[in-house]
This record gives structure tokens, sequence and C-alpha cells, in this order.
């Protein structure tokens, strides 16, 4: 069968997992781009589980809230749940990562009918999940375009040993990543007619491991505007709050933040630490003045609501959705260039970069806060204002004019 001769490209969309696949499936629907979404597990509000969803204990709800997928028809829908399920289950049962999700993504990408591609223009897949869905796109002439979410694995690999000798009590055991996932990324990266990015960090990590630069389109994440808004703080005579967000640990500088709130602890500041953590970091977590263990949180908008300022010193992050949402909440952030915050905020308007791994230069920013709290509220209104230009529209906006462009 031949894809549809009319103007709008139909793209087959495929993800066995989530990330923001299910965003983008909603935004090529919404532009008319959708032939297919190809996925593991979704539901869509007015089926059975869509219904039961709401009310569910919220740590049950957190496993399956990211699989809603809203404004797609069910026949623009494909899943393969068993796959997905049986996944799960080995990651429970504690065999190896790498190798299930390999192994499932291979299983995946064989799974989808021939047909499929037919009667599509375009094909758009993930990475460490499209390998052989770049073939089968090739071998009838389709357009293949990869969405990156995730920086080049070996630019993390050199970084191992930066944390280990900055973070040496912090540092996990990284795993080196799996020889058959190196070459299934290395083929996708070069079956790709164009690889879209969501940070410039991430492109520049994969330009260091050999990707041509003409080959990477930046198109950064949106942010959802009506679940985080910003709300009145109360008068000064609260303490100033920082929030950290995200897991515990080397990577995401939490031991650079800790270093950094010694010389900054004081009665009028609160450092507030949410996020899983291990048993082995939470004792090294000290007992300082202002800090307060959050632990993890069901959801992300009510406890921004509490805070005023974030700070997310990362050494290796992708993009960082959780610095978008700060901003649409009128939160100012304190971040690092090894995040998306570049392409996102100027420096001193909307929240302050520093170096990576430089607990001196993050104390600073906290203290200038802590100085200058008449400037909270004028970089709050910043904040919104900046994430009001990211939004999953413009988004999907820049991905439909890429996708006529292509195919």
């Amino acid at each position: 069968m031949e894809p549809d001769s009319g103007q709008t490209v139909k793209a087959l969309l495929v993800h066995p997992g989530t990330q923001h696949s299910f965003r983008l499936a909603t935004q090529l629907e919404k532009h008319g781009c959708l032939g297919r979404f190809w996925t593991g597990i979704a539901y869509t509000p007015g089926s059975l589980l869509g219904r039961c969803v709401p009310h569910l204990p919220d740590r049950l709800k957190r496993h399956v809230i990211n699989r809603r997928l809203a404004g797609v028809p069910r026949k623009r829908v494909r899943t393969r749940p068993l796959g997905e399920l049986l996944a799960i289950w080995r990651l429970r049962a504690g065999r190896d990562e790498q190798s299930i999700f390999l192994n499932r993504n291979a299983a995946f990408q064989d799974h989808i009918p021939q047909g499929e591609f037919a009667i599509s223009k375009a094909v758009v897949g993930f990475d460490t999940s499209s390998w052989i869905l770049a073939d089968r796109a090739a071998s009838l002439g389709r357009v293949f375009i990869l969405d990156q979410s995730h920086p080049h694995p070996l630019s993390f690999q050199k970084l191992v040993p930066r944390l280990q000798e900055e973070c040496p009590d912090w540092a996990e055991d990284f795993p080196q990543r799996l020889p058959g996932l190196l070459r299934a990324e290395q083929a996708e990266h070069q079956s790709a007619c164009k690889i879209v990015v969501a940070s410039s960090f991430t492109k520049r990590t994969l330009i260091e491991n050999g990707v041509s630069a003409d080959k990477i389109v930046l198109n950064p994440y949106g942010v959802d505007l009506v679940a985080f808004v910003p709300v009145a703080r109360p008068d000064s005579a609260r303490p100033l709050r920082f929030l950290f967000l995200g897991a515990l640990g080397a990577r995401k500088g939490v031991p650079v933040l800790l270093d950094a709130w010694r010389s900054t602890a004081r009665s009028d500041a609160e450092l507030w630490l949410a996020g899983p953590t291990s048993a082995r970091h939470l004792r090294m977590i000290p007992t300082l003045p202002g800090l307060r263990l959050v632990g993890k949180v069901p959801r992300v908008a009510p406890i921004m609501a509490q805070c005023d300022v974030l700070v997310l010193p990362s050494y290796f992050e992708g993009f960082g959705l959780v610095l978008l949402e700060a901003l649409a909440s009128g939160m100012p952030i304190i971040t690092t260039d090894a995040t998306a915050a570049p392409d996102l905020i100027t420096d001193g308007v909307e929240g302050h970069i520093v170096p990576v791994g430089d607990a001196e230069a993050v104390r600073a920013a906290m203290q200038r806060f802590i100085d200058a709290p008449n400037e909270l509220a004028k970089m709050s209104r910043s904040a919104r204002e900046c994430a009001e230009r990211h939004t999953w529209d413009a988004y999907g906006d820049r991905w439909a004019n890429l996708l006529q462009q292509v195919a």
C-alpha cells in the first residue's frame, strides 16, 4: 500500500516505553501527522483503565500515569503489553537492566507489521530502540528520524572517573554500556536523516562522539502550563526555601549542593531535598540548619508550590524537565550548563547557570537570593514568562515543520 498522497506527512511513531513519546504522539495527531503510534502499554482517558486510574492509590498511580494517551484516537494506537510486562517482571527479579531493555527493544521492533511502514512517509524512533526500525524504513525508502532523548553514553563514561574523584563517597556503581547497545545506537545515528535533541548539551555530546552536526535538530521539550502555575508566596516571615528535586546521587550534583549548603545554612533559609535515595546515601546526608529531607514525592507541583528557588547542580542531564516545571511554577532556577538551561534561560534573569561541580558557585548563587529577597518576585515573573515560550504545542509545531521538510 502506498503512503497517503496528501500534503500532510503521516509518520509511524514507535517507542516501546514512554519518555516523551506520548507527548509527541498527541502533538503529531493534533497536526494531522500521526499515522500510527506503536508502544508497549497505553490507555486513553475514556477506556476502562483510564477511568480507574484517578481512583488508584498514589503509589500505583505513579506507575501508570505517564502511559495516559489523550487526544489520540484508538485506531491510531497499537500496543504490545506482554513484552513490556515481561521486561518489568525481569527487572524486579534482579536481571541485568541493559540486557532486558536491549532484548525488549529488539523484539518490539521485529513485531511491527511491514504494512505499517508502507503506509507512512516517515518513521520516527527513539534512541536505543530503533536500530532495526531504521533498517526496515530504509528497505522501503522511508525517511527515518531519531528522537535522541539522552546525551551520548560514551560522554557519560568519560565523566565517571571525575565523579568518582570528586564525589568518592557518593559515586554510584555506574555500569559500562553494553557493546550491543553501543552498536545499536551507532547504527541509529548513521541511519537517521535527522536526529532531534532537546538540548544543546545533548547535541554537544553527540558531536564529540562523531555524529555530524548537520544531522542534529534542536527542539526543546515543553511544559504543562495548567498543571504548573505560580502560587502566591507567603510573607517574608517564612524562610526562603531552596528545593532540589530528583534522585539523590552524584550525577545530579547532590554532594556539590550539600557542600554549598554547609557554608550557607542559616535560620532564614531552608534547603529541601526531595526524591528517592538509597540507604547508603541517606547515611551521608549531614544534619545541618535548615536542611530538610523530604523523600520521594507522589506529585511535583504541590512541593514546588511550597518552595521558592529550584537548585539542580547536575553533572549530566539530557534536558531536565524539572527545570521547565519550576519555571512554569514561577521558580527561578540554579543549575549548570550540563542541562537544557542555556537553551531556556538568560543567566541572571530567570536564574543562574553555574559551572559543573563548583560548590562555591552554587553557594554564591543561593546567597544572592538570600541577600536580595526583593529580586525573587521579579525573577519569578520572568521565570513564568520563560516557561510560556516553551509549550508542548510549540514543541509539536517544530516537529510538524521538520516532518514536512524532510519527507
